[in-house]
Formats: C-alpha cells, structure tokens, sequence
C-alpha cells in the first residue's frame, strides 16, 4: 500500500512538473499566437463523432470493472489502456491475462483514433502527411520492440495507447468547435483559455513518452526506461527545431508539423511557428536542449555492456 501511494504521488509530482513546463512553453508560444484556421461543417461533424468515440473508451475504461461492461467485447481492453495511461506502474499488471481480441482492440482503437485525428488535422496536406506521421510511430514503436527483445510488448502498448486517446480527446475538442459556427475562435481570443490549452497540449506530449518509459520499468529497470522516455522527449523537440536552425524557422517548422503531426491541432499554426514569427535564439535554444536530451536518453537506454555488473543491493 506505501509502494502504490508513493508511485501515485511520485506521478501526481510528474503530471505537475509537465503542467509547469507546459505553462512555460505556453506563456513563451502566447505572444505569437494566432487565430485557429476555421474548418467545414463536415470536418466539424467528423470531429465530434471520433471525439465522442474517444471519450467513450475512456469512460468504459473507467467504469468498466464496475459495471456489467466488464465482460464485454473490447472493455478489458478499454480498462488496460486506461489504468497503463494513468497508472504506468501498474501497465504490466493490467495487460495480464487479456484475451487476444482485447489485445488487437488495444492496437486497433488507439491507432486508428490517432490515424483518424491526424486525417481530419491535415485533410488540406494529402494523405502524406498521415502517412508520415504513422511512420514515425512506427520507428518509434519498432525502437522499443528492439530494446524489449523477448519481453511482452503489451504493457508499453497499453500505456501509449491511453495517452494517444487523451492527446486525440483534446485535440478532436478543439476541431469540432472550429466550423462555420463554431465558438472555438472566440474561445481561443480569450487569454485564459489560450493558454491552458496550450499548456494541456504542451503536457500530454510529454506524457505520452514518460508513460512509455514507466511503463517499461520492470522489465528494463528504471535507468533504460527513464533513458527511452527522456530520448522520446528530446527527440519530439529537436526534431522541428533543429530543422528550424538549419533550413529556418517558416519552412522547417511548418514542414516537420505537417508530416510528423506531434503538436495537436496545429499548434505550429496558431502559435505563429509557420511565419517565422519565434525569434530564432529561442529555436536555437531548445534545439541544443532537444539534443542533449536525446542523447542523454540514448546513453540510458542502452542496456549493460558484458564486462559490467549491475550492483547489488545490500541486505537490510
């Protein structure tokens, strides 16, 4: 009971740390920011419908060991990914003894939301864009699948596949209130919402790579896991900036978030990314720190050399 109290107020500690940062990066990105581009009204209907196939998972995932939804279809899978999202530690305790159909709605329902989410942000940039953002999942997935070697994959599956659904969640809230009459520009003039929006989107960025590593904690060890969710992290960073400081700031930038789609809801548009408006030093600065962060991460994530031992815990 101690251990599973600490665990949550160490992740009540994190989710606070990433809000803080989020805040940050908000009040830094709100300057530039600009109006949200305005979607049609069959984009908007879209929108709402995967939003409310998005919350509804999260809601049988909530309920669904109290309720008469536990043996149906879908809901051990449902309750996996939202325990794992939220509860990394308990990610591997929570996949056992899911039934295989579970397990592909695991993939299945998550992955296609993000597809789904993406293909509704970029329906002016061609499936392309889709295409590549599938793609750098994929590596990002296939990394993981590497190091894990012939340990269960299910555990990080879970956990990541939770996370994508709250990133989709906000993500789709904003778009189907962005048609013809949709109050999300007038919302989005108001400074307090501006930047909480920002700051959740900034978060669960974030938190999709450290539910990752937690998630993978006992069957890497806290040092490999912690390394996969710092590189995770860095490299969602250094990725558009770096570009940024090599190619400049308009076309890099607007390039990299079109393909790769990490920031919801493009938020490289409306912070104003797209025109060049950041002052460079800024892009310079996080890309040196996206670096770092990479390979700091990398470093951790490798496993021990032969020659080398882990050290052992003395007896109490």
């Amino acid at each position: 009971m101690a251990t599973t109290t600490g665990r949550g107020i160490l992740a009540l500690g994190v989710a606070a740390a990433l809000l803080i940062a989020g805040v940050v990066m908000a009040l830094v990105v709100d300057p530039f920011a600009r109006m949200p581009r305005k979607v049609d009204a069959t984009t908007e209907w879209i929108a709402r419908g995967l939003l409310l196939l998005a919350v509804a998972w999260v809601a049988i995932g909530m309920l669904a060991s109290r309720t008469r939804l536990v043996g149906r279809p879908g809901a051990a899978a449902a309750r996996a990914t939202w325990i794992a999202s939220t509860r990394p530690w308990r990610a591997r305790e929570s996949t056992l003894g899911v039934l295989p159909l579970d397990r592909w709605f695991m993939i299945i329902i998550p992955g296609g939301l993000l597809v789904a989410t993406r293909t509704v942000q970029a329906q002016r940039e061609g499936l392309s864009s889709v295409a590549f953002a599938v793609a750098g999942w994929l590596v990002f997935a296939l990394v993981v699948r590497l190091l894990l070697g012939s340990r269960s994959p299910w555990p990080i599956i879970a956990a990541v596949g939770g996370a994508l659904v709250l990133r989709c969640i906000v993500a789709l809230a904003a778009i189907g209130l962005s048609g013809p009459d949709g109050a999300w520009p007038t919302l989005w003039s108001v400074s307090f919402v501006r930047i909480a929006y920002l700051t959740v989107a900034f978060a669960l960025v974030a938190w999709v790579f450290v539910v990752a590593g937690w998630s993978l904690a006992p069957q890497l060890g806290p040092r490999r896991a912690a390394g996969i969710a710092l590189g995770g992290v860095g490299m969602a960073l250094a990725l558009p900036t770096v570009a940024a400081a090599v190619f400049g700031t308009g076309p890099a930038l607007s390039s990299w978030n079109n393909q790769v789609g990490v920031l919801p809801w493009h938020l490289a548009r409306i912070s104003g990314l797209y025109d060049g408006a950041v002052p460079a030093e800024a892009i310079l600065s996080a890309a040196v720190v996206g670096v770092l962060m990479t390979i700091a991460g990398l470093v951790l994530a490798l496993p021990l050399r032969p020659g080398e031992r882990r050290p052992r815990r003395l007896a109490a």
